[in-house]
């Protein structure tokens, strides 16, 4: 779908949720990869389990988490299998979220035990906490963004302090595009990929930017590849797909966005009654933002670092 500047479009989004709960340790995780269908895994299709991490002393059943962690050295985390770029059960669990709880864990001798929880079937968030964190067999939730409040408060869970912000990028794979800012786009008419029913969709509209649309970020990102569109508008954690589905093409990113519907935070869950995991965990990645590591994680990716906004 082809559009020139016409009147904005407002979006409508919706967030699946949950099915399956597996268990994998860190290392190694069984091998998957978030293109993969998971109807065709047999982890996936061997239905809901209820797993525990392992076992726990009993002197350190009934303490708070924090206390927990640093008596057994273990942080317990419950992720999504298919969310690259933040979790992804591969034979070595990778993402940014992983690597965050990783680092943190490896910075104070402790290991890291992942527990896999689909977010993308029946239920909802709501279910995906309900047969896990709320059960207590992890100790964070990692992978959130804005949106869940409702969830959150109904669950008795809280988010922590944003670790970094989630902006839209406008990136390219024609080097000819390389400075052009997003009015030198609209002036000439580049045609530019964008998510249908979505921010990028409306944002491009009001700029007066001729675009067409897709059903998906990856779709216009494919159809960039394909020489369908010059440019694309996609959140700026996409960036680590565009690099992975197309590891021979260099993606720039020519102009960021984060006005007001442009941007949102990333943050992990935890049980609201706990403070001092809550506490310590605020600092720990608060650390990591002011002296570049948390920029280094995400390097990785190729995604940019972007101060979380505070609204």
């Amino acid at each position: 779908m082809t559009r020139t500047p016409a009147t904005p479009v407002t979006r409508s989004l919706a967030l699946g949720a949950l099915a399956l709960a597996s268990l994998v340790a860190a290392l190694p995780a069984s091998a998957q990869t978030s293109t993969a269908d998971p109807f065709k895994d047999k982890r996936y299709m061997s239905g809901h389990r209820d797993v525990l991490p392992p076992e726990v002393p009993e002197e350190l059943q009934n303490v708070d988490a924090l206390t927990r962690i640093r008596g057994v050295k273990r942080i317990t985390a419950c992720a999504d299998p298919f969310a690259f770029p933040s979790s992804e059960m591969t034979e070595k669990a990778t993402g940014y979220d992983i690597d965050l709880v990783q680092a943190i864990a490896k910075d104070e001798g402790w290991e890291t035990f992942f527990i896999w929880v689909n977010t993308a079937g029946r239920g909802g968030m709501n279910r995906a906490f309900r047969t896990s964190i709320r059960k207590g067999i992890c100790d964070v939730f990692l992978g959130l963004g804005g949106g869940i409040e409702d969830i959150l408060g109904k669950s008795k869970l809280t988010v922590l302090a944003p670790a970094f912000g989630i902006s839209y990028v406008l990136a390219t794979y024609d080097s000819a595009l390389k400075g052009n800012t997003l009015e030198d786009i609209a002036k000439a008419k580049v045609n530019t990929g964008a998510t249908y029913f979505s921010p990028t969709d409306t944002f491009l509209t009001e700029h007066g930017v001729t675009h067409e649309t897709f059903p998906q970020s990856r779709r216009a990102i494919a159809a960039m590849a394909d020489g369908k569109v010059r440019a694309v508008l996609i959140p700026s954690t996409m960036i680590a797909d565009a690099k992975r589905d197309f590891p021979d093409r260099e993606i720039l990113i020519l102009e960021s966005f984060e006005p007001k519907d442009m941007e949102w935070n990333s943050t992990w869950a935890l049980k609201t009654s706990e403070t001092q995991l809550r506490e310590f965990l605020d600092a720990r990645i608060a650390l990591y933002a002011s002296n570049g590591r948390m920029k280094d994680i995400l390097g990785a990716y190729g995604i940019p670092y972007v101060t979380p906004s505070r609204r």
